[in-house]
């Protein structure tokens, strides 16, 4: 954050020199500069996108919109992220998966499970400790669920999901704030 404040104070320094002296900007000082800026715009987005991820992780307030979901074979599919997710409130989780052409127990053409969260482990991982490695335990009536979700600095995430029987899913998406998902949560399959 330093290094961003540092560039903009030098380029500030620079333009109120030039303006002193009269003189204007080539085409390529502009160009230079506008790219600089870019640069230290992306870097700022990018350090406000790691914090916010940072914060969803550490309050468990966030959903895993799934834009694709793969199996234990690495077989991929896209799907809808508004019905294919995995949300955790604090201590109450839901998985759910869904289908845009069908109906199904849920009413979205799935499974809808909602659960109590009993274990939830977050480690920071990288470089920067901006990642997080987070295991879930998750109860519900249907039976014992455990979740590894990889959730990358820029709010990128993979949740990997056994359960007892053989098997596991895969969602691969984005998180957001509770607040801000698109989600539309079915009914729960019991």
């Amino acid at each position: 954050m330093k290094t961003i404040f540092s560039i903009l104070f030098i380029f500030a320094l620079i333009l109120s020199a030039g303006a002193q002296d009269g003189e204007r900007l080539s085409k390529a000082e502009i160009k230079k500069f506008q790219k600089e800026q870019k640069k230290a715009d992306k870097e700022t987005k990018r350090e406000l996108m790691a914090q916010q991820t940072k914060l969803l992780v550490e309050t468990q307030q966030f959903v895993l919109e799934a834009d694709w979901l793969s199996d234990n074979y690495g077989n991929r599919i896209p799907v809808t992220s508004t019905i294919n997710f995995v949300m955790v409130d604090s201590s109450q989780g839901v998985m759910q998966l869904g289908n845009a052409f069908a109906v199904g127990y849920n009413g979205v053409g799935g499974t809808t499970i909602e659960g109590r969260i009993t274990d939830y482990t977050v480690k920071a991982v990288g470089k920067k400790k901006n990642a997080f490695n987070i295991s879930i335990d998750f109860q519900s009536s249907l039976g014992t669920y455990n979740v590894n979700l990889m959730v990358g600095g820029d709010g990128s995430a993979d949740a990997n999901i056994r359960s007892n029987w053989p098997g596991q899913i895969n969602y691969h998406g984005d998180i957001v704030p509770l607040g801000q998902s698109r989600i539309w949560k079915g009914s729960p399959s019991y």
